[in-house]
């Protein structure tokens, strides 16, 4: 039985977007989190792309997107309120252009049709590895062939070690949030190749930066003195190398195979770009 159910996510995604509007810190208060996230997604683009995004939020990323690349870039949320903010975006010598819709991934039908697909902190609000693994089939559809999808979701696999790295500095475990399912590394690899959807490589583009602020810095912190994203000490520990694997939240890279093209895997040791 799932810890949390479709209501909970539409609930938690309602206040999300009443308190945070059109604002970065929307799903997530770190804005050098943000920051880094919007750095590592531009790292796949390029101009005339056609781009889709499933998961959009409040249209932040997208907005990030086509100010920096001429891209066509459609962007979906199955949150009403969020898709009525993104569409509000302010969006100053934009490049590209975007078009927000309500829509649901795991009622997506698209056949062929995008050069790169975007899953940004979304799959993960699924509620288990069997709609993860529905979701996982409609974008690999929706792929041209030789298109990629650039998956940024949590892995147990940073998560994890993040936690060792906690407890040799006798730090408690960070949880699993409650409204996430996180991934299996190997099992998404694995199930993506089931599908001619070849894993490339992966980016743990947070790990310097929650090394720092999540095991460095409440080891540093005098006891008693609370630790938050507002720390002064975070803004050079967002500056560290992605160095290790010591972060949920990680891209892992796919292209779908053309048919007749057999599936190989690069590397799961292979990082960064």
């Amino acid at each position: 039985m799932s810890k949390f159910t479709v209501a909970d996510i539409k609930h938690l995604y309602a206040t999300e977007a009443e308190k945070h509007g059109i604002a970065g810190t929307s799903t997530i208060q770190d804005m050098r989190t943000r920051d880094l996230e919007v750095r590592a997604i531009s790292s796949y683009l390029r101009d005339k792309l056609k781009v889709l995004e499933v998961g959009c939020g409040n249209g932040y990323m997208a907005a990030q997107l086509i100010q920096r690349f001429d891209i066509t870039l459609d962007a979906f949320d199955f949150s009403e309120e969020m898709v009525a903010l993104a569409k509000r975006q302010l969006i100053e010598n934009q490049r590209g252009r975007a078009t927000f819709f309500v829509g649901d991934v795991l009622e997506l039908d698209h056949e062929s049709e995008y050069d790169l697909i975007l899953s940004v902190r979304c799959l993960q609000n699924l509620t288990s590895w069997e709609l993860q693994k529905s979701a996982l089939r409609n974008v690999v559809r929706a792929l041209r062939p030789g298109g990629e999808f650039v998956m940024e979701e949590c892995f147990w696999t940073g998560l994890n070690n993040l936690n060792e790295a906690r407890l040799e500095l006798d730090l408690e475990p960070i949880q699993e949030s409650w409204h996430n399912c996180f991934f299996h590394e190997e099992q998404t690899i694995e199930f993506m190749g089931s599908l001619r959807c070849a894993y490339q490589d992966q980016n743990a583009f947070l790990s310097g930066y929650y090394f720092g602020s999540r095991v460095l810095l409440p080891a540093l912190m005098p006891k008693g003195k609370k630790v938050t994203s507002a720390n002064r000490l975070n803004d050079y520990f967002a500056n560290l190398p992605a160095a290790g694997d010591f972060c949920p939240m990680k891209i892992l890279r796919f292209k779908r195979q053309a048919l007749g093209s057999s599936v190989s895997r690069t590397g799961a040791a292979n990082q960064g770009r």
